[in-house]
């Protein structure tokens, strides 16, 4: 039977083996001690949110791990500068911006939509809506957005049509001398022309605003109404109290009664009328508009008068009848009378 065994001592060549593996374990150790206290060191860094400022240390990592750690809270369409996904480095800036509301209205519909800023013209680059060569944008391109601004887009367009419309014709009045004056008819019939327009419309969302003449031509030109009007002065003869008399024309008009005192004209009546007559009993007040001032009448039941005076309610076929008397007048009255126009 052999005996026990006795452990020889290590060769030299064992020895430096484990030497090598002893140092490389070490160095290995060291590497990864150096980068773990990269990675978790504690750094500076700065938070500015629309304009307020947040500044504290904080583990390295990424810009979202960073905003985490200051209880910085991102909403809805927030955008940062650098991006989430980027590693902060000490003393980095990180630029946060709060979104808004904008309201859109454009080819009909409305949709709200959250910007961060930029004006009217990067919200359309951003939203993909192009402007045709007529369609405008209200508030127009440069206006910086503000939160829950209404941004409206306007498609624009615009057509040219030809049409064709009547053109009305004119009534003319014709003086005729074959026919007794006070006679009046029609001498010609009016007739419509025709008329072709070429017009630009404009159309705004769908709507008509505006039309512009650019040409018109006349088809056919209308023919005017001609009416005649009777100027031939027939005399007749009438037979009165006071003898037969001439007259040219016979009125039916509402007569009324004056008397050239205080009682009827004022307290500055002084007896005269418009023309300078005395006032009394065949003076009468017309309206120079129906009845010339100087011309000769004959009323029945008041007789021979002269057109020589008038009257603020004296107006159309109106006459106002002189007497003498106040009693005269207050029994005369308010009546409808005839009177002949003489010549």
């Amino acid at each position: 039977m052999s005996g026990p065994s006795v452990g020889r001592p290590p060769s030299p060549t064992t020895t430096r083996s484990r030497a090598v593996c002893k140092g490389a374990l070490l160095l290995l150790a060291l590497a990864l001690v150096s980068v773990m206290g990269h990675s978790w060191a504690v750094m500076p860094v700065r938070v500015e949110v629309d304009g307020d400022v947040l500044e504290g240390d904080v583990l390295s990592g990424t810009v979202a791990g960073v905003l985490g750690q200051l209880g910085v809270t991102l909403r809805e369409g927030d955008e940062t500068d650098p991006p989430l996904q980027r590693r902060v480095t000490p003393g980095q800036v990180i630029s946060v911006r709060r979104a808004f509301p904008v309201h859109l209205t454009v080819d009909g519909a409305q949709r709200r939509t959250l910007v961060v800023g930029g004006d009217v013209a990067d919200l359309l680059e951003r939203e993909g809506i192009a402007l045709g060569p007529l369609d405008y944008v209200v508030p127009d391109g440069a206006t910086t957005l503000s939160p829950d601004m209404t941004v409206r887009v306007v498609r624009v367009r615009e057509e040219v049509v030809v049409r064709q419309a009547p053109i009305p014709y004119q009534t003319l009045r014709w003086a005729e001398p074959r026919w007794e004056r006070g006679k009046t008819g029609l001498l010609r019939p009016g007739r419509e022309g025709l008329a072709e327009y070429t017009e630009r419309l404009r159309y705004e969302d769908g709507q008509l605003v505006s039309t512009e003449r650019l040409a018109t031509r006349v088809l056919q030109r209308p023919q005017d109404e001609i009416i005649g009007v009777g100027t031939r002065i027939v005399w007749r003869t009438l037979e009165t109290p006071l003898g037969p008399v001439r007259y040219r024309e016979a009125r039916q008009m509402v007569a009324t009664a004056y008397y050239p005192g205080p009682e009827s004209t004022g307290r500055y009546a002084d007896g005269l009328t418009a023309t300078g007559m005395r006032a009394g009993h065949g003076v009468v007040a017309v309206d120079p508009k129906v009845i010339p001032l100087g011309t000769r009448l004959y009323i029945p039941g008041y007789g021979m008068a002269m057109a020589g005076d008038v009257g603020s309610a004296i107006k159309g076929n109106r006459i106002d009848l002189g007497f003498n008397t106040l009693r005269e007048a207050l029994h005369f009255g308010r009546r409808t009378v005839t009177v002949y126009v003489l010549d």
